[in-house]
């Protein structure tokens, strides 16, 4: 379920869902930007499991003042955010961590212990220094003006920067994790939380029409995690904007 609460929803002092704290009743909060892969990897995490929640999709354009007021208060106004009664989580790794706590056992991390710390220390790499490549380096310095930097030979000497991670990185993932043909996913034989996370930002690079061909198990590996429930129902906007950069691109070629 998605939606964008009103003030009416938020501040008001009659409203069913305010407590004296200002945290909401019912159904876990999670205010998300549609983009960013924290969000994707945590919306994917609530519809697989079939966890009860409202998705707000949150709009820094406007300014904080706007923001509802849960988010608001919050000394860190970053996305994801999950409010469930009066336990507020932010940062995608915790709130995954949170969810998989409270409400399935586990569930998506692996079988065994080993898998599920492998899970939760990929998931931590994948939306740290992964996203920080792929993500700050590389992809939005070329498409979104607040993360570029001035003057412009600046900001092409951090994408250049920023692709030479990106090669190292699938480097690592295709002779690293994949050295065993046995190995179909990240952590064994077995889908788990930890792809789910490391696709939601390799995917990214599909802005720019990037092309795996250098790396043939990492693309392979790509595109078994992506047939995966929900995937492309939380993907919509991820995909709608990459249809909008190619029709961009074809009218400018």
């Amino acid at each position: 379920m998605s939606t964008t609460v009103s003030d009416s929803e938020t501040d008001g002092e009659n409203s069913p869902r305010r407590r004296k704290n200002g945290l909401h009743r019912g159904p876990l909060e999670v205010f998300i930007i549609r983009i960013s892969p924290a969000c994707r990897a945590v919306l994917l995490y609530l519809q697989q499991n079939e966890i009860p929640h409202v998705s707000v999709d949150v709009d820094f354009s406007h300014g904080t003042e706007h923001l509802p007021a849960v988010f608001r208060s919050q000394p860190h106004q970053e996305v994801p955010l999950l409010v469930d009664g009066e336990v507020v989580v932010f940062e995608g790794p915790a709130i995954l961590r949170y969810l998989a706590m409270r409400y399935t056992d586990y569930a998506g991390f692996g079988l065994s212990l080993q898998q599920q710390m492998s899970s939760e220390s990929i998931i931590s790499w994948a939306f740290g220094e992964l996203h920080r490549a792929i993500g700050y380096n590389y992809i939005y310095p070329q498409f979104l003006e607040k993360y570029a930097l001035s003057p412009e030979e600046a900001n092409e000497s951090m994408i250049e920067h920023g692709l030479r991670q990106v090669s190292k990185h699938l480097e690592i993932i295709e002779k690293k994790y994949f050295k065993n043909s046995m190995d179909k996913y990240l952590t064994g034989s077995r889908l788990t939380l930890a792809d789910t996370a490391v696709a939601t930002v390799l995917v990214l690079l599909e802005w720019t029409g990037f092309k795996f061909k250098m790396w043939p198990q990492v693309e392979a590996w790509l595109n078994r995690v992506k047939r995966q429930h929900f995937w492309d129902n939380v993907h919509t906007t991820h995909s709608d904007f990459v249809m909008q950069l190619q029709r961009a691109s074809m009218i400018l070629d």
